[in-house]
């Protein structure tokens, strides 16, 4: 290797506090073997050439393979393919930040529409470009502008004002609303353009030109020529601006915003992008999707309306929802889009009460036979309203204009969103766990815990659990339990942590404080005659102790969580439908000064924006809800489904059971990496499968996920997802254990032995950077990059994720903390060339 080389990458390791020998990891591939209580084999010799090492031809076209080498630095590249066998992506110069200094295409640009004004019946769009920073673009060569003009037109027969088209295209002989792009381009300087139709409005289809109206144009931007390059269009945009002709208005006139772009964004981010990428906000999407469009292939309606109802229903259609664009010649299948939410959230798109979109209060009052039937498609409609073609409307065939008799809040009947409500996340608002105090919480001592539960909507006013009988009902189940450290969960039991509080793997100690069918209050939980219950650990068989461990525990927590019975549905006064109630979590100190709550990752409001309050994060039959910290204290590290997964025919403990859907013994049940492998399905090269209650294997491949699979910030809080991880415990792969005899409960008899089962220092175990990557990231040429003993010369971390011997020799946590540090941030950490943020689009 050349001396300047070494050189070079050393002085760049040194601010990094990387050792000498991870240094020489990174430069020459070599999967070394770390310093631990019994190293396993000798290091490997490099290859004298180390282009050597290559993968064979095919697997030079591997995209994977590719990806990872294509950011590489040129050091990297000199000694890894001095031949140039890979296509090594150039590295772009510094951008700067200047307009007419500029030296790169820029990373995004999107145009604002300014003004629209008529020459008679030709319109003139006024729009400025701006890239990623909001600068101005001024240095643009060429661009094609495509324009798209709809009406306003009044609503009639019950129909509520809708956008009709001047501009059409055809999809084989089927007209489709549509766009132009002829016309003349003029740049006014600045970054501010202008484009004129090359004719009046009323000349493309014979449409009538009706100034008077409310006229919404939008423009999306495509094949953009800067620096004699052309950016791709899925980093361009679209705009619209409303307006009336007549007077130029383009306030206090009617318009018809029933769902606005930062409704779709809850869940979709920023990565809505149709039609080769430039058309992304629903305002322009309705200039071409109108109500009179249909899909050429199908028939099936394309206009806004019916089609967003339908998608968005997906499997929940009688009728599968299709299109097959023979524009195109693509076909689309939305029967398996899995909404993550109840799909009678219709506020998560409409929503009344803001203030962008004014219009969506006609969905409680004003709806329609198309709206209606787009979602309950055992009805059908025309333009007209419902009609007699099926008779599951119990009026029978009926005109538009008397739906609102019977369907608003003067009808009949209940309104759309009254007929809509979600009756246990509507009850859900009426209860609200509290841990007041937690007292006797030193090692040794079984703590003492005050709480209550009280009503938000009634001046938090305190249930009283004997009586009321959401606390008795037949499907009640209050626990609280306790856990530690809140470093990272283990939920050890005793002093050298070789035992655990609750059953394997690794859960916490839980105790019923309110049960079904029964009012009395279980021992050790007493009435304070405030509105207040004690629970005294000290009172249970076994009683709770907290375990005095080296390290110290320091903060533990005390969880509140579980169902009551509810009464919303069928006999009224009967409690038996399972009401959800959001979990609590309490952070108190065991030998800490203060308590240290567990660390946050990830927003809960980030998570409700997709799977709303109460509703699409209720789970374990709505015992846990609405709190991820919660989640948390069972999906530990060291947890995995062993206690869930079917009798292993050999009954041998090698990483194997035929019986399992996917054919492993246990899975990694790791909030952190199940929830990454629950929202990357395409990503992952195989199903990720989990385990659950009863028995039941849940198999995520067909999930559809709403966003970009790379978005971190999609559920994490700022800077959470940046390496290095500190302080996180390794993740169980694999016990060492198997099962050998389950009932419905779940297993209750292993192999080799139950011990081995419930003690997780002598696991198997996965760097904490390696399963918050691999969880999404597990193709093979992703896990030879992680991993420390990997053969490939792109193996640069210490992951552990390839241990010959798991079951004989396992990765244990300890054999994990002696190693030396990862090497992942050193290519992956804040401001590297292959940053996580970089690396992910973070920054697009």
């Amino acid at each position: 290797m050349p001396a300047h080389v070494v050189k070079s990458v050393a002085s760049a390791l040194r601010p990094l506090a990387i050792t000498l020998v991870t240094c020489a990891l990174l430069l020459s591939g070599i999967a070394l073997a770390q310093s631990r209580d019994e190293p396993r084999g000798q290091p490997r010799s490099a290859p004298a050439d180390r282009s050597a090492a290559l993968p064979s031809s095919s697997r030079l076209q591997d995209p994977e393979m590719l990806r990872f080498m294509r950011n590489m630095p040129e050091e990297f590249r000199a000694i890894y393919d001095p031949e140039g066998r890979f296509e090594w992506a150039v590295a772009e110069q510094a951008r700067l930040e200047r307009i007419g200094d500029r030296q790169r295409l820029p990373e995004r640009i999107r145009p604002f529409i300014t003004n629209v004004t008529f020459d008679g019946s030709v319109p003139t769009v006024f729009f400025e470009v701006a890239d990623e920073f909001g600068n101005g673009v001024a240095d643009i060569q060429s661009m094609n502008v495509g324009v798209s003009v709809v009406k306003l037109l009044p609503g009639a027969n019950g129909k509520t004002p809708f956008w009709d088209a001047y501009i059409f295209g055809s999809d084989q002989g089927v007209p489709q609303a549509g766009s132009s792009n002829q016309g003349s381009l003029e740049n006014l300087g600045g970054g501010n353009y202008s484009f004129t139709l090359a004719q009046g409005l009323d000349e493309f289809a014979g449409v009538m030109f009706e100034p008077q109206l409310t006229h919404r144009i939008g423009i999306d931007l495509r094949n953009v020529r800067i620096l004699d390059q052309t950016l791709s269009n899925r980093l361009s945009g679209d705009s619209w601006f409303d307006v009336q002709p007549s007077t130029g208005a383009t306030e206090g006139i009617p318009t018809r915003r029933i769902a606005a772009q930062e409704n779709c964004a809850t869940c979709h981010g920023n990565e809505i992008r149709f039609h080769g990428g430039p058309r992304q906000t629903m305002e322009y999407c309705v200039t071409c999707h109108i109500d009179s469009d249909r899909d050429a292939g199908t028939g099936n309606s394309i206009g806004m309306t019916v089609m967003m109802h339908k998608i968005h229903m997906g499997p929940n259609l009688l009728e599968p929802y299709s299109i097959e664009s023979n524009r195109t010649g693509r076909f689309s299948d939305y029967s398996n889009v899995t909404y993550p939410q109840d799909v009678r959230n219709c506020t998560t798109c409409h929503d009344p009460a803001n203030p962008e979109t004014p219009e969506a209060a006609w969905i409680d009052n004003r709806g329609t036979a198309e709206q209606c039937a787009s979602c309950h498609d055992n009805l059908t409609f025309n333009d007209w309203g419902l009609t007699n073609l099926n008779r599951n409307h119990a009026a029978g065939a009926q005109p538009n204009e008397t739906c609102a008799a019977c369907h608003s809040k003067s009808g009949l009947m209940e309104s759309v969103l009254e007929a809509h409500t979600i009756q246990s996340q509507a009850t859900a608002r009426e209860f609200q766990y509290n841990i007041i105090e937690v007292m006797n919480t030193a090692p040794g001592d079984s703590p003492v815990v005050v709480f209550s539960i009280t009503d938000p909507t009634n001046d938090n006013e305190p249930y009283d659990m004997t009586v009321h009988p959401a606390f008795s009902g037949s499907t009640t189940g209050l626990r609280i339990s306790f856990v530690w450290p809140n470093t990272d969960f283990t939920n050890v039991a005793n002093d050298d942590g070789t035992d655990i509080t609750g059953r394997p793997v690794a859960q916490p100690r839980g105790i019923v404080v309110a049960s079904a069918n029964n009012s009395d209050l279980p021992t050790g939980v007493f009435d304070n005659g405030n509105g207040t219950y004690t629970l005294d650990t000290a009172l249970l068989d076994p009683p709770v102790i907290i375990p005095n461990t080296t390290p110290a525990i320091g903060s533990a927590s005390v969880m509140m969580e579980g169902r009551l019975s509810g009464d919303f549905s069928g006999q009224v006064g009967v409690f038996s439908d399972q009401q959800p109630v959001t979990s609590a979590l309490y952070a108190f100190a065991v030998t800490d000064a203060e308590p240290v709550p567990r660390r946050m990752v990830v927003s809960l409001q980030k998570c409700q924006d997709c799977h709303n309050v109460n509703d699409g994060l209720n789970f374990h039959g709505n015992n846990r809800s609405d709190n991820n910290e919660a989640c948390a204290t069972c999906h530990n590290p060291n947890s995995t489904d062993l206690f869930r997964r079917p009798v292993d025919p050999d009954g041998v403990a090698d990483g194997v059971n035929e019986a399992a859907l996917d054919g492993l013994e246990e899975a990694s049940v790791s909030w952190a990496y199940m929830i990454h492998a629950i929202h990357s399905p395409s990503a992952r090269e195989n199903e990720y499968v989990a385990y659950g209650f009863g028995g039941t294997a849940y198999a995520y491949g067909d999930v559809t996920y709403t966003r970009r699979e790379g978005d971190c910030t999609a559920c994490h809080l700022e800077g959470t997802y940046a390496l290095p991880l500190e302080n996180v415990l390794g993740t169980t792969v694999n016990s060492g254990a198997t099962v050998i005899g389950a009932g419905f409960a779940g297993a209750n008899a292993y192999a080799p032995d139950e011990a081995t089962a419930r003690d997780w220092t002598v696991d198997n175990k996965i760097s904490p950077e390696a399963a918050a990557c691999v969880a999404c990231h597990d193709s093979a040429v992703a896990i030879e990059h992680m991993s420390v003993r990997g053969e490939s010369f792109i193996s640069f971390g210490n992951s552990f994720l390839d241990n010959p011997d798991p079951f004989g020799d396992p990765d244990t946590q300890a054999r994990i903390n002696s190693a030396a540090p990862e090497n992942c941030a050193f290519c992956h950490g804040p401001g590297t060339f292959v940053d996580v943020a970089v690396a992910h689009g973070l920054n697009r």
